[in-house]
């Protein structure tokens, strides 16, 4: 099996800026008007893409995967700023006059966050709970701890990996809809399919499948990249974002939306047109390296703005959230974050495959 190789593509750190922002304005009180839900999707058709770009290059260059390699790359891409931030969330709560249940710090730190979402068990006696953002790194953890088991068995196999993920998109869309098929309307509506890892894991399986279909494959790429392909996702994207009907947008919303991504990834990411230019601006790819820690620090500001001065005028409780948000994942990207990178980076000199920024 062969790669097209892990070069850096800034486009795609933009991308993840764009959706990082898309999560921070819906929260910024604007989420009726804001899809957030969006930018969770984008970041998970992103991590699919990215995880297994990687693999196929490592795999084209070693002839295999060091599994091991694999799981301590992520911990150490991962864990320092979700360790710091769960303790920064936790004095945030003490400071607050709240408990400090020792059960959501389990939820965040060892990934079962999005159930515990799902199951209401997150304490918010006295304010929303700031460790509850982590459901969604609960989903793409639950994703890493199988699918590179899944690339090294199939990966030998020729088209047998391609096989089984799309597969896998289909089964996952059947289980949304027979889910939301036994579902009341307010059922339906909560957060039983938006946040489950058995109901949301495709998205990030149409980044993987993005990855592999277009590996190797240049007249698909230049299909893909062209700008009727670009016009056709963007106006399949705004379908699913207009159609509200709540049983469409628990089941078939999550599968057009992985799709619509497919078809205007090429030109967003690899292209050369004005989209790419912009996605690849100094700006847009400095939030996009920041956004592990914007995604967790924002939650946390907006949760602390909302119980501390929720009548503050709007303008400027959106400003405090973007200063805040801004300079607290500055920090932890400077301080905490790149120490993990350096020891990341140090596997990396031992000959194996660098994991993403």
């Amino acid at each position: 099996m062969r790669s097209t190789g892990h070069a850096y593509l800034p486009a795609l750190d933009g991308l993840r800026a764009a959706s990082i922002l898309l999560v921070m304005l819906s929260h910024a009180w604007l989420g009726e008007i804001i899809p957030g839900g969006l930018g969770v999707t984008v970041f998970f058709f992103i991590s699919g893409f990215i995880i297994t770009r990687l693999m196929l290059s490592e795999h084209a260059r070693d002839g295999g995967i060091d599994i091991q390699a694999f799981y301590l790359r992520r911990l150490f891409r991962l864990m320092p700023a979700l360790y710091v931030f769960v303790a920064v969330g936790a004095i945030s709560l003490w400071l607050s006059g709240a408990p400090v249940p020792w059960q959501d710090v389990a939820a965040a730190l060892f990934y079962f966050s999005n159930y515990w979402n799902i199951c209401d068990c997150f304490d918010s006696s006295v304010m929303a709970s700031p460790l509850s953002i982590t459901w969604s790194l609960a989903v793409e953890e639950h994703y890493y701890f199988v699918f590179p088991l899944l690339f090294a068995v199939l990966a030998p196999r020729g088209a047998w990996l391609t096989r089984v993920i799309v597969g896998a998109l289909f089964a996952v869309l059947a289980w949304r809809i027979w889910l939301a098929s036994g579902m009341d309307a307010q059922t339906l509506s909560g957060k039983r399919i938006y946040m489950g890892t058995d109901t949301r894991v495709d998205s990030i399986f149409y980044g993987a499948a993005f990855s592999l279909l277009t590996t190797d494959r240049p007249g698909l790429r230049a299909l893909l990249g062209r700008p009727a392909v670009f016009a056709a996702g963007i106006a399949l994207m705004l379908a699913t974002l207009l159609y509200r009907d709540p049983f469409f947008r628990e089941t078939l919303r999550f599968s057009l939306q992985g799709i619509a991504l497919a078809l205007m990834f090429q030109y967003l990411v690899f292209g050369q047109n004005l989209f790419s230019r912009i996605l690849a601006s100094r700006p847009l790819v400095h939030v996009g390296l920041i956004s592990y820690s914007l995604y967790l620090y924002h939650w946390l500001v907006f949760v602390l703005l909302d119980t501390w001065i929720p009548d503050w005028p709007l303008a400027l409780r959106i400003g405090l959230l973007g200063g805040l948000s801004f300079g607290a994942a500055h920090l932890s990207w400077r301080y905490v974050e790149r120490i993990g990178l350096v020891l990341r980076d140090r596997m990396r000199g031992r000959g194996h495959a660098p994991a993403p920024r």
